[in-house]
């Protein structure tokens, strides 16, 4: 477990040249990724990116994102850079941070003014074909693959100061930004996913008692979920109240359980007419600062104890964020359905396992940073500007995203009833 603030990148060749013929049997051995799919067009794309500033954009759902930017970087015959939290360099007494540092990762504390992160984007970004990787949506991941989380404010500044800096090396240089949308698909026959989500959900009503017979896969999900909900009522001190919607109560408990984590361990400035996402960041941000053991003069940070306890207590509610009933209701695909059941293992038997899917990598045009750029500096109201620019880049995304929502299928067919 390394006490630097913060970690700097280290490309290490010869584990990088081992990671670039054994990565995808890393992915398939640790996330059961059976293949990283890149159409020919997109593979042509980044070959020609391959002398070129360039910033990778992704949706970020889940930890598998990472490993998968490394797999594009194989097409750009360049190496990435990587911004992580810095505590994720201390996992498995400093394991992880050793392995991902040598890929190319830095660290980043979220909640302060790292400096030395942002002299270390500026960097990369400046120097001829640089690469970096930057997720917009931050930590904690999404969780839901066909939904994007609000971006970080701040994310599109990063490119700006960048490029800033590249035209002092270079008058005529350029960043280009990447936009990419990752989705995942399940890689077996429906027979079989059909039959593995039948079992898996009868394991989970029986824990509560539940029978399937005559219901739809969303009202056997439902059911359950509405049990998890029930069962973390009664803990909470709510009392349960079927007339009310499932939206209604889930929410009232992710946000219980946030302020409860809040209140105990003392979070100054804490806001709570915040949303669940900005919540979760906020107290996040504070154990993370307690985890590497950031400097508190003034002891305005919860213990080590208090920062374990409330990160258990987080990961319920991240689970129950990831539950909204009209993402399932409204289109019930195989990977929706399993997006729930991993949530709703983890949450009764403690632990899950994903089933074999591919990774299907999207990307759009790249954007030269010199046309936002453009408007930036001649606008005097730069922070509209940043504003618009993030939302447009969402959007991209977001287009992304809806021509792969339009490839997926039910599960089952229309109102079929077990």
């Amino acid at each position: 477990m390394s006490s630097e603030s913060f970690i700097k990148p280290k490309h290490n060749y010869p584990f990088l040249w081992f990671l670039d013929v054994s990565a995808n049997l890393l992915l398939k051995m640790i996330h059961n990724i059976t293949d990283v799919v890149i159409a020919p067009k997109d593979i042509k794309l980044l070959k020609s990116l391959k002398d070129k500033r360039l910033i990778y954009f992704s949706n970020h759902p889940s930890t598998k994102e990472p490993p998968i930017a490394f797999v594009v970087s194989k097409y750009t015959y360049s190496r990435f850079y990587y911004m992580a939290s810095r505590e994720v360099f201390d996992w498995g007494y400093g394991f992880v941070g050793n392995v991902i540092q040598a890929v190319g990762a830095y660290s980043i504390i979220a909640g302060t003014s790292d400096r030395e992160s942002l002299k270390m984007t500026r960097s990369i970004l400046a120097s001829p074909a640089g690469k970096l990787v930057l997720f917009p949506e931050g930590e904690p991941t999404g969780a839901e693959n066909d939904n994007l989380l609000p971006f970080q404010p701040g994310i599109i500044q990063l490119a700006f100061w960048g490029f800033e800096d590249a035209l002092k090396q270079d008058p005529n240089a350029e960043i280009y930004i990447l936009p990419a949308f990752i989705k995942y698909r399940v890689d077996s026959e429906i027979s079989e996913v059909r039959t593995d989500v039948d079992k898996s959900l009868e394991n989970l009503e029986t824990k509560f008692h539940l029978t399937k017979k005559g219901k739809t896969v969303e009202e056997r999900l439902l059911s359950i979920a509405t049990a998890v909900i029930e069962k973390n009522e009664k803990q909470f001190g709510f009392q349960s109240d079927p007339t009310q919607s499932f939206d209604y109560r889930i929410g009232r408990l992710r946000h219980a359980i946030l302020d409860y984590v809040a209140d105990t361990v003392g979070l100054k400035k804490y806001n709570r007419e915040g949303n669940a996402i900005e919540k979760l960041r906020q107290i996040l941000s504070v154990f993370e600062l307690v985890q590497i053991g950031f400097p508190d003069p003034k002891s305005e940070l919860p213990s080590q104890k208090q920062a374990k306890w409330g990160r258990e207590l987080c990961q319920k509610a991240y689970d129950l964020i990831s539950l909204q009933s009209n993402y399932i209701l409204e289109f019930p695909t195989p990977e929706r359905i399993y997006e729930w059941i991993y949530r709703l293992e983890s949450e009764v038997f403690g632990s899950t396992k994903p089933r074999p899917h591919k990774a299907f990598v999207n990307l759009a045009e790249p954007i030269p940073v010199s046309q936002l750029y453009s408007e930036y500096k001649s606008s005097k109201n730069k922070k509209e500007v940043l504003e618009t620019t993030t939302k447009n880049l969402r959007n991209i995304l977001q287009e992304l995203l809806n021509a792969e929502i339009k490839k997926s299928y039910r599960l089952f067919v229309e109102d079929y009833r077990f």
